[in-house]
Protein backbone atom coordinates (compact mmCIF):
# COMPACT_ATOMS: atom_id res chain seq x y z
CA UNK A 1 0.00 0.00 0.00
CA UNK A 2 2.71 2.45 1.20
CA UNK A 3 4.70 1.96 -2.90
CA UNK A 4 1.17 2.73 -4.29
CA UNK A 5 0.38 6.00 -1.83
CA UNK A 6 4.57 6.92 -3.33
CA UNK A 7 3.13 6.08 -6.83
CA UNK A 8 -0.26 7.90 -6.67
CA UNK A 9 2.38 11.16 -4.81
CA UNK A 10 5.35 11.09 -7.20
CA UNK A 11 2.63 11.06 -10.05
CA UNK A 12 1.03 13.97 -9.25
CA UNK A 13 4.06 15.88 -8.98
CA UNK A 14 5.39 14.98 -12.28
CA UNK A 15 6.61 17.85 -14.62
CA UNK A 16 4.10 18.60 -17.82
CA UNK A 17 6.25 19.12 -20.93
CA UNK A 18 5.34 22.61 -22.76
CA UNK A 19 3.37 21.01 -25.51
CA UNK A 20 0.56 20.28 -23.04
CA UNK A 21 -0.80 22.87 -24.15
CA UNK A 22 -1.41 21.44 -27.37
CA UNK A 23 -3.84 18.87 -25.63
CA UNK A 24 -7.41 18.33 -26.99
CA UNK A 25 -9.31 19.60 -23.80
CA UNK A 26 -12.63 18.17 -25.99
CA UNK A 27 -11.02 14.66 -25.87
CA UNK A 28 -11.21 11.89 -23.45
CA UNK A 29 -12.55 11.58 -19.85
CA UNK A 30 -10.08 13.72 -18.66
CA UNK A 31 -9.61 16.79 -20.13
CA UNK A 32 -7.60 15.98 -23.18
CA UNK A 33 -6.93 12.00 -22.35
CA UNK A 34 -8.41 8.69 -20.86
CA UNK A 35 -7.20 6.20 -18.85
CA UNK A 36 -8.91 2.92 -18.42
CA UNK A 37 -8.78 1.41 -14.82
CA UNK A 38 -10.31 -1.54 -14.07
CA UNK A 39 -11.69 -1.99 -10.77
CA UNK A 40 -13.23 -4.98 -8.15
CA UNK A 41 -14.74 -2.92 -5.64
CA UNK A 42 -13.16 0.03 -4.52
CA UNK A 43 -9.59 -1.78 -5.51
CA UNK A 44 -8.25 -0.75 -8.56
CA UNK A 45 -6.54 -4.16 -10.07
CA UNK A 46 -5.27 -2.89 -13.59
CA UNK A 47 -6.76 -1.52 -16.44
CA UNK A 48 -7.27 -1.93 -20.17
CA UNK A 49 -3.49 -3.82 -21.46
CA UNK A 50 -3.54 -2.17 -25.01
CA UNK A 51 -1.37 -4.12 -27.78
CA UNK A 52 -2.41 -2.48 -30.57
CA UNK A 53 -4.90 0.02 -32.21
CA UNK A 54 -6.91 0.59 -35.75
CA UNK A 55 -8.80 3.58 -36.20
CA UNK A 56 -12.00 2.86 -38.20
CA UNK A 57 -14.04 4.42 -41.38
CA UNK A 58 -16.25 6.09 -38.94
CA UNK A 59 -13.75 7.59 -36.25
CA UNK A 60 -13.96 5.00 -33.93
CA UNK A 61 -10.81 3.00 -32.67
CA UNK A 62 -10.40 -0.29 -32.54
CA UNK A 63 -8.13 -2.18 -30.38
CA UNK A 64 -6.54 -5.36 -29.00
CA UNK A 65 -4.71 -6.00 -26.33
CA UNK A 66 -3.83 -8.59 -23.34
CA UNK A 67 -6.92 -10.70 -23.36
CA UNK A 68 -8.58 -8.49 -24.40
CA UNK A 69 -10.81 -6.38 -27.64
CA UNK A 70 -11.89 -3.34 -26.77
CA UNK A 71 -13.48 0.07 -29.11
CA UNK A 72 -13.25 3.44 -28.51
CA UNK A 73 -15.72 6.56 -29.61
CA UNK A 74 -13.69 9.36 -31.35
CA UNK A 75 -14.05 11.35 -28.50
CA UNK A 76 -11.87 8.56 -26.95
CA UNK A 77 -14.28 7.32 -24.61
CA UNK A 78 -15.46 3.78 -23.97
CA UNK A 79 -17.75 2.69 -26.73
CA UNK A 80 -20.52 1.50 -24.83
CA UNK A 81 -22.39 -0.09 -27.86
CA UNK A 82 -19.70 -1.93 -27.96
CA UNK A 83 -20.56 -5.04 -25.84
CA UNK A 84 -22.60 -2.95 -23.51
CA UNK A 85 -18.92 -2.18 -21.79
CA UNK A 86 -16.46 -1.06 -24.71
CA UNK A 87 -14.88 -4.44 -24.61
CA UNK A 88 -14.23 -7.69 -24.51
CA UNK A 89 -12.39 -9.69 -21.86
CA UNK A 90 -10.87 -13.44 -22.26
CA UNK A 91 -9.01 -16.43 -20.27
CA UNK A 92 -5.88 -16.30 -22.68
CA UNK A 93 -4.73 -14.60 -25.66
CA UNK A 94 -2.13 -11.91 -26.13
CA UNK A 95 -3.45 -9.81 -29.02
CA UNK A 96 -1.34 -7.19 -31.23
CA UNK A 97 -0.34 -6.16 -34.59
CA UNK A 98 -3.88 -5.42 -35.67
CA UNK A 99 -4.33 -3.89 -38.89
CA UNK A 100 -7.78 -3.56 -41.37
CA UNK A 101 -7.79 -5.45 -44.14
CA UNK A 102 -9.35 -5.12 -47.48
CA UNK A 103 -12.74 -6.22 -46.78
CA UNK A 104 -13.31 -4.28 -43.89
CA UNK A 105 -12.53 -6.66 -41.62
CA UNK A 106 -8.94 -6.51 -39.03
CA UNK A 107 -6.30 -8.97 -38.60
CA UNK A 108 -4.44 -9.07 -36.01
CA UNK A 109 -1.96 -12.17 -34.16
CA UNK A 110 -2.22 -13.64 -30.77
CA UNK A 111 1.29 -14.52 -29.64
CA UNK A 112 0.16 -16.79 -26.60
CA UNK A 113 -2.07 -19.52 -28.60
CA UNK A 114 0.27 -18.91 -31.68
CA UNK A 115 -2.52 -17.74 -33.80
CA UNK A 116 -3.59 -15.52 -36.67
CA UNK A 117 -7.35 -14.23 -35.94
CA UNK A 118 -9.41 -12.21 -37.93
CA UNK A 119 -12.71 -10.47 -36.23
CA UNK A 120 -15.09 -7.59 -37.91
CA UNK A 121 -15.82 -4.04 -36.02
CA UNK A 122 -17.97 -5.40 -33.22
CA UNK A 123 -14.92 -7.99 -32.65
CA UNK A 124 -16.59 -11.17 -33.20
CA UNK A 125 -14.64 -14.01 -35.37
CA UNK A 126 -15.08 -13.51 -39.16
CA UNK A 127 -17.24 -16.43 -41.16
CA UNK A 128 -15.26 -18.32 -43.96
CA UNK A 129 -12.25 -17.46 -42.05
CA UNK A 130 -10.11 -19.97 -40.29
CA UNK A 131 -7.63 -19.23 -37.68
CA UNK A 132 -4.10 -19.66 -39.06
CA UNK A 133 -1.91 -21.85 -36.41
CA UNK A 134 1.11 -19.63 -35.96
CA UNK A 135 2.37 -16.66 -35.53
CA UNK A 136 4.81 -14.08 -36.35
CA UNK A 137 5.15 -10.81 -37.66
CA UNK A 138 2.33 -9.66 -39.81
CA UNK A 139 2.39 -7.71 -43.18
CA UNK A 140 -0.35 -6.97 -45.61
CA UNK A 141 0.80 -5.61 -48.80
CA UNK A 142 -1.99 -2.42 -50.21
CA UNK A 143 -3.23 -5.60 -52.39
CA UNK A 144 -4.40 -7.42 -49.17
CA UNK A 145 -1.53 -10.18 -49.70
CA UNK A 146 -1.24 -11.30 -46.11
CA UNK A 147 2.82 -11.97 -44.75
CA UNK A 148 4.16 -13.70 -42.15
CA UNK A 149 7.65 -13.65 -41.06
CA UNK A 150 7.60 -16.66 -38.79
CA UNK A 151 10.55 -17.74 -35.91
CA UNK A 152 11.00 -21.47 -35.30
CA UNK A 153 13.77 -21.23 -32.96
CA UNK A 154 16.34 -19.21 -33.70
CA UNK A 155 15.57 -20.23 -37.37
CA UNK A 156 13.16 -17.09 -39.58
CA UNK A 157 10.95 -18.17 -42.75
CA UNK A 158 8.45 -16.29 -44.73
CA UNK A 159 5.04 -17.45 -46.09
CA UNK A 160 2.02 -16.23 -47.29
CA UNK A 161 -1.46 -16.83 -46.38
CA UNK A 162 -5.02 -16.71 -47.89
CA UNK A 163 -8.11 -14.00 -47.24
CA UNK A 164 -9.70 -17.16 -45.66
CA UNK A 165 -6.54 -17.79 -43.38
CA UNK A 166 -5.19 -20.68 -45.17
CA UNK A 167 -1.64 -21.08 -46.44
CA UNK A 168 -1.36 -19.98 -49.70
CA UNK A 169 0.07 -22.76 -51.49
CA UNK A 170 1.77 -20.71 -54.33
CA UNK A 171 4.20 -18.80 -52.79
CA UNK A 172 7.25 -21.03 -51.43
CA UNK A 173 8.15 -21.13 -48.20
CA UNK A 174 11.26 -18.50 -47.79
CA UNK A 175 13.85 -20.13 -45.13
CA UNK A 176 16.44 -17.54 -43.93
CA UNK A 177 18.21 -19.50 -41.22
CA UNK A 178 19.33 -17.88 -38.09
CA UNK A 179 22.30 -15.30 -39.01
CA UNK A 180 20.06 -12.24 -38.09
CA UNK A 181 16.98 -11.30 -35.95
CA UNK A 182 14.88 -9.77 -38.09
CA UNK A 183 11.98 -7.44 -36.78
CA UNK A 184 10.00 -5.92 -39.93
CA UNK A 185 8.90 -6.66 -43.63
CA UNK A 186 8.08 -4.42 -46.32
CA UNK A 187 6.87 -5.71 -50.09
CA UNK A 188 7.12 -3.51 -53.14
CA UNK A 189 4.86 -3.49 -56.25
CA UNK A 190 7.19 -5.80 -57.95
CA UNK A 191 6.49 -8.00 -55.18
CA UNK A 192 10.71 -7.62 -53.62
CA UNK A 193 10.38 -8.14 -50.18
CA UNK A 194 12.50 -6.15 -47.87
CA UNK A 195 13.26 -7.31 -43.96
CA UNK A 196 15.17 -5.53 -41.04
CA UNK A 197 16.45 -6.22 -37.90
CA UNK A 198 19.82 -6.87 -36.33
CA UNK A 199 22.96 -8.94 -35.74
CA UNK A 200 23.87 -9.83 -32.42
CA UNK A 201 27.48 -10.95 -32.24
CA UNK A 202 27.91 -10.10 -28.58
CA UNK A 203 25.33 -7.86 -25.80
CA UNK A 204 27.23 -5.20 -26.85
CA UNK A 205 27.49 -5.37 -30.41
CA UNK A 206 24.27 -5.56 -32.48
CA UNK A 207 24.50 -4.22 -35.68
CA UNK A 208 21.88 -2.85 -38.44
CA UNK A 209 20.72 -5.80 -41.13
CA UNK A 210 18.59 -4.95 -44.03
CA UNK A 211 18.00 -8.23 -46.40
CA UNK A 212 16.37 -7.73 -50.36
CA UNK A 213 14.32 -11.15 -51.42
CA UNK A 214 13.74 -10.95 -55.20
CA UNK A 215 10.30 -11.50 -56.66
CA UNK A 216 11.31 -15.34 -57.26
CA UNK A 217 11.71 -15.97 -53.28
CA UNK A 218 16.04 -15.52 -53.46
CA UNK A 219 17.94 -13.37 -51.58
CA UNK A 220 19.00 -10.89 -54.08
CA UNK A 221 22.83 -11.13 -54.17
CA UNK A 222 22.76 -7.60 -56.07
CA UNK A 223 21.66 -5.88 -52.94
CA UNK A 224 23.98 -4.99 -50.20
CA UNK A 225 27.11 -7.55 -49.58
CA UNK A 226 25.18 -10.86 -51.10
CA UNK A 227 22.28 -9.66 -50.04
CA UNK A 228 21.91 -7.69 -47.08
CA UNK A 229 23.01 -4.17 -46.22
CA UNK A 230 24.95 -4.28 -42.49
CA UNK A 231 26.43 -1.51 -40.51
CA UNK A 232 29.49 -2.21 -39.35
CA UNK A 233 29.77 0.94 -36.96
CA UNK A 234 27.09 0.05 -34.37
CA UNK A 235 27.66 -0.90 -31.09
CA UNK A 236 23.96 -1.59 -29.43
CA UNK A 237 20.93 -1.75 -32.03
CA UNK A 238 17.83 -2.65 -29.78
CA UNK A 239 14.98 -4.33 -30.46
CA UNK A 240 12.59 -2.32 -32.51
CA UNK A 241 12.97 -1.60 -36.21
CA UNK A 242 11.03 -0.43 -39.23
CA UNK A 243 11.23 0.43 -42.83
CA UNK A 244 9.99 2.44 -45.40
CA UNK A 245 10.27 1.99 -48.80
CA UNK A 246 10.40 5.58 -50.72
CA UNK A 247 9.15 6.48 -53.92
CA UNK A 248 12.69 7.04 -55.89
CA UNK A 249 13.56 3.03 -54.90
CA UNK A 250 15.14 3.96 -51.73
CA UNK A 251 14.96 2.49 -48.21
CA UNK A 252 14.21 4.92 -45.11
CA UNK A 253 15.09 2.85 -42.20
CA UNK A 254 14.62 3.79 -38.21
CA UNK A 255 15.55 1.31 -34.75
CA UNK A 256 16.09 2.03 -31.37
CA UNK A 257 19.99 1.75 -30.02
CA UNK A 258 23.10 3.43 -29.80
CA UNK A 259 25.83 3.80 -32.93
CA UNK A 260 28.94 4.96 -31.09
CA UNK A 261 30.11 4.94 -27.06
CA UNK A 262 28.56 7.32 -24.60
CA UNK A 263 24.94 8.12 -23.46
CA UNK A 264 24.66 10.56 -25.83
CA UNK A 265 24.78 8.75 -28.48
CA UNK A 266 21.70 7.09 -27.69
CA UNK A 267 18.16 8.10 -29.71
CA UNK A 268 16.75 7.09 -32.53
CA UNK A 269 18.33 5.95 -35.19
CA UNK A 270 17.91 6.93 -38.91
CA UNK A 271 19.55 6.06 -41.70
CA UNK A 272 18.77 5.95 -45.84
CA UNK A 273 20.14 2.99 -48.56
CA UNK A 274 20.19 3.64 -51.94
CA UNK A 275 18.26 0.52 -54.49
CA UNK A 276 21.52 -1.38 -53.72
CA UNK A 277 21.57 -1.27 -50.32
CA UNK A 278 24.41 0.77 -50.23
CA UNK A 279 24.04 3.85 -47.44
CA UNK A 280 23.31 7.21 -49.05
CA UNK A 281 25.67 9.17 -48.52
CA UNK A 282 23.78 12.12 -49.46
CA UNK A 283 21.54 11.86 -45.84
CA UNK A 284 22.26 13.13 -42.87
CA UNK A 285 26.06 11.90 -41.73
CA UNK A 286 27.01 10.01 -45.26
CA UNK A 287 24.13 7.80 -44.33
CA UNK A 288 23.13 7.25 -40.65
CA UNK A 289 22.33 9.53 -37.63
CA UNK A 290 21.06 9.88 -34.30
CA UNK A 291 18.24 11.66 -33.53
CA UNK A 292 18.39 12.46 -29.56
CA UNK A 293 15.12 12.50 -28.15
CA UNK A 294 14.60 10.65 -25.19
CA UNK A 295 17.00 7.62 -23.75
CA UNK A 296 16.94 5.21 -27.18
CA UNK A 297 13.85 6.67 -28.21
CA UNK A 298 12.46 3.02 -29.58
CA UNK A 299 9.92 3.68 -32.89
CA UNK A 300 6.73 2.24 -32.36
CA UNK A 301 5.14 3.01 -35.47
CA UNK A 302 6.09 5.23 -38.37
CA UNK A 303 3.21 6.53 -41.55
CA UNK A 304 3.61 9.00 -44.21
CA UNK A 305 1.45 11.86 -43.79
CA UNK A 306 -0.49 13.44 -46.27
CA UNK A 307 2.07 16.37 -46.97
CA UNK A 308 4.79 13.20 -48.06
CA UNK A 309 6.15 14.03 -44.64
CA UNK A 310 6.94 11.27 -42.24
CA UNK A 311 5.30 11.36 -38.80
CA UNK A 312 6.88 8.51 -36.45
CA UNK A 313 6.15 7.64 -32.54
CA UNK A 314 7.83 5.87 -29.62
CA UNK A 315 8.63 5.53 -26.15
CA UNK A 316 11.09 7.58 -24.37
CA UNK A 317 11.96 7.60 -20.68
CA UNK A 318 8.10 6.84 -19.91
CA UNK A 319 6.60 9.31 -22.35
CA UNK A 320 5.15 8.75 -25.42
CA UNK A 321 6.68 11.05 -28.32
CA UNK A 322 5.98 11.74 -32.28
CA UNK A 323 8.25 13.52 -34.78
CA UNK A 324 7.14 14.63 -38.24
CA UNK A 325 10.35 14.98 -40.84
CA UNK A 326 10.85 15.23 -44.19
CA UNK A 327 12.88 12.32 -46.34
CA UNK A 328 16.15 14.26 -46.00
CA UNK A 329 15.76 13.31 -42.07
CA UNK A 330 14.88 17.42 -41.22
CA UNK A 331 12.05 17.93 -38.37
CA UNK A 332 9.03 20.60 -39.29
CA UNK A 333 9.62 22.74 -36.56
CA UNK A 334 5.59 23.75 -36.88
CA UNK A 335 5.09 20.11 -34.92
CA UNK A 336 4.34 20.25 -31.52
CA UNK A 337 7.72 22.17 -29.76
CA UNK A 338 10.67 21.79 -32.72
CA UNK A 339 9.60 19.27 -34.06
CA UNK A 340 8.37 17.03 -31.54
CA UNK A 341 5.72 16.12 -28.94
CA UNK A 342 6.33 14.92 -25.97
CA UNK A 343 4.08 13.82 -23.46
CA UNK A 344 4.45 14.05 -19.41
CA UNK A 345 5.77 11.19 -17.64
CA UNK A 346 3.03 9.32 -17.31
CA UNK A 347 4.90 7.11 -14.26
CA UNK A 348 7.31 7.54 -11.93
CA UNK A 349 10.39 6.17 -12.17
CA UNK A 350 10.90 2.68 -12.09
CA UNK A 351 7.31 2.21 -13.73
CA UNK A 352 7.55 1.07 -17.08
CA UNK A 353 5.55 2.94 -19.67
CA UNK A 354 4.99 2.27 -23.57
CA UNK A 355 3.75 3.28 -26.58
CA UNK A 356 1.89 1.38 -28.74
CA UNK A 357 0.89 3.53 -31.84
CA UNK A 358 -0.95 6.07 -33.24
CA UNK A 359 -3.75 7.25 -35.09
CA UNK A 360 -3.92 10.49 -36.97
CA UNK A 361 -7.68 12.85 -36.69
CA UNK A 362 -6.73 15.84 -39.24
CA UNK A 363 -4.48 18.13 -37.97
CA UNK A 364 -3.95 16.07 -34.50
CA UNK A 365 -2.76 12.69 -33.03
CA UNK A 366 -3.73 10.07 -30.73
CA UNK A 367 -1.46 7.97 -28.98
CA UNK A 368 -2.28 4.95 -27.44
CA UNK A 369 -0.01 2.57 -25.15
CA UNK A 370 -0.06 1.42 -21.50
CA UNK A 371 1.50 3.07 -18.21
CA UNK A 372 2.27 0.79 -14.78
CA UNK A 373 0.91 1.37 -11.47
CA UNK A 374 1.81 -0.71 -7.78
CA UNK A 375 -1.42 -2.03 -7.08
CA UNK A 376 -3.16 -5.24 -4.71
CA UNK A 377 0.76 -6.45 -4.43
CA UNK A 378 1.28 -6.08 -8.29
CA UNK A 379 2.55 -4.68 -11.42
CA UNK A 380 -0.38 -3.53 -13.18
CA UNK A 381 -0.83 -1.92 -16.57
CA UNK A 382 -3.31 0.83 -17.76
CA UNK A 383 -4.47 1.03 -21.12
CA UNK A 384 -4.38 5.33 -21.74
CA UNK A 385 -5.46 7.23 -24.65
CA UNK A 386 -4.16 11.34 -25.70
CA UNK A 387 -4.80 13.65 -28.47
CA UNK A 388 -2.79 16.18 -29.43
CA UNK A 389 -3.22 19.31 -31.93
CA UNK A 390 -0.08 19.49 -34.08
CA UNK A 391 0.24 22.85 -33.61
CA UNK A 392 -1.64 25.75 -31.80
CA UNK A 393 -3.48 26.94 -34.94
CA UNK A 394 -5.66 23.56 -34.01
CA UNK A 395 -6.66 25.00 -30.49
CA UNK A 396 -9.52 27.40 -32.35
CA UNK A 397 -10.52 28.78 -29.23
CA UNK A 398 -10.90 26.02 -26.91
CA UNK A 399 -8.99 27.95 -24.14
CA UNK A 400 -11.51 30.93 -24.02
CA UNK A 401 -12.94 29.04 -21.04
CA UNK A 402 -9.80 29.47 -19.15
CA UNK A 403 -9.70 32.78 -20.29
CA UNK A 404 -13.09 33.49 -18.66
CA UNK A 405 -14.42 34.81 -21.87
CA UNK A 406 -16.62 31.96 -22.35
CA UNK A 407 -18.24 30.39 -18.83
CA UNK A 408 -20.47 27.38 -18.68
CA UNK A 409 -21.92 26.67 -15.40
CA UNK A 410 -22.98 24.49 -13.39
CA UNK A 411 -20.88 21.97 -13.75
CA UNK A 412 -21.95 19.67 -12.44
CA UNK A 413 -25.62 20.24 -13.60
CA UNK A 414 -29.24 19.21 -13.02
CA UNK A 415 -31.84 20.52 -15.20
CA UNK A 416 -30.68 23.70 -16.98
CA UNK A 417 -26.80 24.24 -17.96
CA UNK A 418 -26.30 27.43 -18.80
CA UNK A 419 -22.84 29.39 -20.97
CA UNK A 420 -22.40 33.38 -21.36
CA UNK A 421 -20.31 35.21 -23.46
CA UNK A 422 -19.27 38.67 -24.56
CA UNK A 423 -19.45 37.75 -28.50
CA UNK A 424 -22.63 36.48 -29.63
CA UNK A 425 -23.27 32.64 -29.56
CA UNK A 426 -24.37 31.47 -33.12
CA UNK A 427 -24.85 27.34 -31.73
CA UNK A 428 -24.19 24.02 -30.06
CA UNK A 429 -23.78 20.74 -29.89
CA UNK A 430 -23.96 18.22 -27.21
CA UNK A 431 -22.76 14.95 -28.00
CA UNK A 432 -22.56 11.83 -25.76
CA UNK A 433 -20.17 9.24 -24.68
CA UNK A 434 -20.41 8.01 -27.96
CA UNK A 435 -19.93 10.60 -30.34
CA UNK A 436 -24.21 11.24 -31.02
CA UNK A 437 -25.52 14.84 -31.32
CA UNK A 438 -28.18 14.74 -28.07
CA UNK A 439 -29.16 18.09 -28.13
CA UNK A 440 -28.47 21.29 -30.72
CA UNK A 441 -29.46 24.26 -31.38
CA UNK A 442 -28.81 28.37 -33.09
CA UNK A 443 -28.76 31.22 -31.06
CA UNK A 444 -27.91 35.21 -31.42
CA UNK A 445 -27.82 35.77 -27.96
CA UNK A 446 -25.22 36.50 -25.46
CA UNK A 447 -26.68 33.68 -22.69
CA UNK A 448 -28.23 30.78 -23.50
CA UNK A 449 -30.09 28.66 -21.32
CA UNK A 450 -30.22 25.00 -22.18
CA UNK A 451 -32.93 22.19 -20.29
CA UNK A 452 -30.61 19.00 -19.83
CA UNK A 453 -33.09 17.37 -17.73
CA UNK A 454 -33.69 14.32 -19.90
CA UNK A 455 -30.30 13.55 -20.46
CA UNK A 456 -29.33 10.29 -18.53
CA UNK A 457 -26.20 10.97 -16.02
CA UNK A 458 -22.97 10.98 -17.20
CA UNK A 459 -20.26 12.93 -18.81
CA UNK A 460 -21.69 15.35 -22.18
CA UNK A 461 -19.02 17.25 -24.43
CA UNK A 462 -20.78 20.51 -25.63
CA UNK A 463 -19.06 22.35 -28.70
CA UNK A 464 -20.02 26.04 -28.56
CA UNK A 465 -19.71 28.11 -31.76
CA UNK A 466 -19.44 32.37 -31.23
CA UNK A 467 -17.67 34.93 -32.74
CA UNK A 468 -17.36 31.84 -36.06
CA UNK A 469 -14.99 29.82 -33.90
CA UNK A 470 -15.71 26.91 -31.61
CA UNK A 471 -14.75 25.62 -28.77
CA UNK A 472 -15.61 22.20 -26.87
CA UNK A 473 -15.62 21.23 -23.46
CA UNK A 474 -16.99 18.71 -20.52
CA UNK A 475 -19.92 19.05 -18.32
CA UNK A 476 -21.15 16.40 -15.77
CA UNK A 477 -24.91 15.60 -15.72
CA UNK A 478 -25.85 14.64 -12.32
Amino acid sequence: MHQFLFFIISFLSLNFYAQENLLDTSYGANNGFTNFTVYNGTQLTGGLHIQSTAKMPDGKILAVGVRLIARFTANGLLDTTFNGTGYKLFTSGNYGQLQPTTDGNYIFVDGDNNEVRKINADGNSVTGFTTFNQSGILYLDPSGKIYLLKQNSASYSIIRLLSNGSQDSTFTEINLGSMYNYRTMKVNSNNEIFIAGKQEISVNNRKIVVTKISASGTIDPTFGTAGSFLYSGGEYVGDASHLELLDDGKILGLTSGSLCSGSSCFGLIMYRLLPNGILDTTFKNAGTFVLPIQSNSSPVQVLRHQDGSYIISGTGIRTFYAIKMDLNGNLDPAFGLNGKIITPELAASGYPVYNLGFELYGNSIVFAGIYSIFSGGQLKYVGTVRKYFFDTSGLNTQDLIHQNTIKIYPNPVKESLNFTSPHIITGFVIYDQNGRVVISGKSTLLKQTIDVRNLTSGIYIIKIIADKKSLSSKFLKQ
